[in-house]
């Protein structure tokens, strides 16, 4: 971006809140459409960045009530490397974040209340969600067709379907917290080698749901399952007996006994 455009950007952040505006804090934005490389401007809430991987554009700092809108944030057909960050959506009709043949894309530290879909990714790839919120949405996030994408130390609570593939293949789905949702992580039409590992499901009415083989351990660890129990003879965390996911044997073979964002207990000790 310009150095004039960068400037005209930062009058108008200063003019929408205030001198005494804290940094980092959310201002009021309408919904953003972005349909093309060129339209990564100031009024489409981008105020940062050059569209480079080692400098993405930046959306960022945003409140978006979508309202009777589609989509709080919708880009699609760009080539461009960009970055939405501390944004926060409700009210989407159909997504909050609607990602359509983009790649290169992160969506780091938003929060996605009560939309139809926290964030749809169509035909997207090499993209990556990191530390997301997403509460009360139907779907929180949801991938028709897109490979190689990463979702990772998100909190889901609660969706209706938390993270759901659609023929999308070689996504990353690592450290995530996914509770209190109908269906935790679902998989169908062909959606093959995803790997989901190193997650908590708790207190979901489905933890999990796929047609086809997909991975869910890495070098001898894999997920919590709240609510599984077996034996753990030799005490290394692991339970002794995998957590079956479907009837075709695809499985966790190293369930892991304690759920890794919950500290464990202290030892017993005697009172003295």
């Amino acid at each position: 971006m310009k150095r004039g455009a960068f400037l005209c950007c930062t009058v108008f952040l200063l003019v929408s809140v205030g001198l005494a505006a804290l940094a980092g804090e959310r201002v009021p934005h309408a919904a953003i459409v972005i349909n093309n490389d060129y339209e990564f401007t100031v009024e489409n809430g981008v105020c940062a960045g050059s569209g480079t991987l080692d400098d993405p554009y930046i959306i960022g700092d945003w409140l978006i009530d979508a309202g009777y809108d589609d989509y709080g944030i919708r880009i699609h057909g760009t080539t461009r490397a960009f970055r939405i960050e501390n944004v926060e959506i409700s009210g989407a009709a159909k997504s909050a974040i609607y990602l359509s043949y983009v790649w290169n894309a992160e969506i780091v530290d938003c929060l996605f209340v009560g939309n139809w879909t926290g964030i749809t990714f169509n035909f997207a790839t090499y993209n990556q969600i990191k530390e997301c919120t997403f509460a009360s949405n139907t779907d929180g996030i949801h991938f028709y067709f897109s490979n190689e994408n990463q979702v990772l130390d998100c909190v889901f609570e609660p969706n209706d379907t938390a993270i759901w593939f659609d023929a999308s293949d070689l996504n990353l789905v690592r450290g995530n917290q996914v509770s209190q949702a109908h269906m935790a992580i679902y998989m169908n039409f062909g959606s093959e080698e995803n790997t989901i590992v190193g997650n908590a499901f708790v207190n979901n009415l489905h933890h999990a749901h796929t047609d086809d083989p997909n991975i869910w351990d890495v070098d001898g660890a894999g997920n919590y399952w709240g609510g599984y129990k077996a034996i753990d003879a030799d005490e290394d965390g692991i339970w002794d007996k995998p957590f079956e996911i479907s009837a075709d044997a695809d499985k966790d073979n190293f369930p892991l006994v304690l759920n890794p964002f919950v500290a464990p207990p202290p030892p017993p000790a005697c009172d003295v």
